[in-house]
């Protein structure tokens, strides 16, 4: 559906170029580190090398790949050349993100007949609103996330590491399907848990301190992306005001989520309740970003962001109190923006842990 709603979009006379590796992916099913998709009003045109073209040919017999769209080996200008005369284009729409200027101008030297026009974020909005088999993968990616949650908690004790934590985070998704983590694997601890994104270090565990974990994974082609913030043995009351307040920030967004909402309403929702503890000064990032075949994609939920939320967005949310050489908490769900609400995609409880 995605192609066919992209291809309606194009009028006679006008043709795109898709070159991002993500783009390719959202609109003809197919996973490639490299390949050139051609589209049009009536018909698609993808083309890979040999490395994928079997696959492809494999995934188009099972019915995996959009319709509309005919395989191609890797002889694109060969095939561009005819193509631009014997179809009339005269628009060449071109991916402005993800096409260099060096690039644009060989193409223009090359074809110089056809007039090249941006893209701009033309499937960058259809991508945010996500239909229910991507949601349904997502949910399934959110899934392995929180299962791989459930299954370190027990594992975490004095004398671990930062290092052995993450790796067996990642090892636990990848037994379960995962094809890998959706981003480096964060796992902080101690006074290191104030850097929001801080890399996991041969650093030991200790006794009542906290440690924050955000991970995800890719999972049939769809990313999660978790937080959870738990304590090694007992916090101390500084320690539990900071959960504390951390938590109220984000019940306070979750409930400004809705279709419709900007992503500024939603972000100062949590943003308040932190500065009304006298915390403002130390959460210095967004309380959320879209998610899907990206790990970090629009809309978000930001102070500058004041465009609005539409329903099928998949949004993280997470607020954070970040105080240099003490500590740091963050919590973080994923959840579906719909019409009057929200779905959640995490269930696991985000009261105060310790362990």
């Amino acid at each position: 559906m995605s192609l066919e709603s992209f291809s309606r979009s194009l009028s006679a006379g006008e043709c795109a170029l898709i070159l991002s590796r993500v783009s390719r992916q959202f609109l003809t099913g197919f996973r490639s580190s490299d390949g050139v998709l051609l589209v049009t009003r009536e018909k698609s045109f993808l083309f890979l090398d040999s490395r994928y073209f079997e696959m492809a040919q494999i995934d188009e017999g099972r019915g995996r790949l959009s319709a509309g769209l005919e395989l191609h080996p890797n002889v694109f200008h060969e095939f561009f050349s005819d193509f631009l005369q014997s179809r009339a284009i005269k628009t060449v729409y071109f991916e402005d993100r993800e096409m260099t200027v060096s690039s644009l101008a060989r193409l223009k030297e090359r074809y110089p007949s056809a007039e090249y026009a941006p893209l701009t974020d033309r499937i960058e909005k259809m991508r945010q609103v996500k239909g229910e088999g991507e949601i349904k993968k997502l949910r399934a990616a959110q899934s392995l996330a929180e299962a791989a949650f459930a299954y370190i908690l027990p594992r975490i004790e004095a004398g671990r590491t930062e290092l052995a934590v993450a790796a067996e985070l990642e090892y636990f998704m990848k037994q379960g399907g995962a094809s890998g983590p959706s981003f480096d694997t964060i796992c902080v601890s101690g006074t290191r848990s104030s850097l929001p994104h801080g890399t996991p270090t041969d650093a030991p565990l200790e006794k009542n301190t906290f440690i924050t974990m955000d991970f995800g994974c890719m999972l049939d082609g769809y990313a999660s992306d978790m937080t959870r913030t738990v304590c090694l043995g007992k916090a101390d009351e500084e320690m539990k005001k900071v959960y504390g307040t951390v938590l109220s920030a984000q019940l306070s967004a979750l409930s400004a989520i809705r279709a419709g909402v900007t992503g500024k309403e939603a972000d100062r929702a949590a943003r308040d309740v932190i500065a009304s503890a006298g915390y403002g000064d130390f959460f210095g990032h967004s309380t959320g970003h879209g998610i899907g075949l990206q790990v970090h994609e629009a809309p978000s939920f930001s102070p500058s962001y004041e465009g609005v939320i539409p329903a099928g967005a998949v949004m993280s949310v997470e607020p954070g109190i970040y105080l240099p050489g003490k500590f740091g908490v963050r919590i973080e769900d994923l959840v579906v923006v719909r019409e009057n609400g929200f779905e959640n995609l995490n269930t696991s409880s985000k009261l105060l842990l310790e362990l």
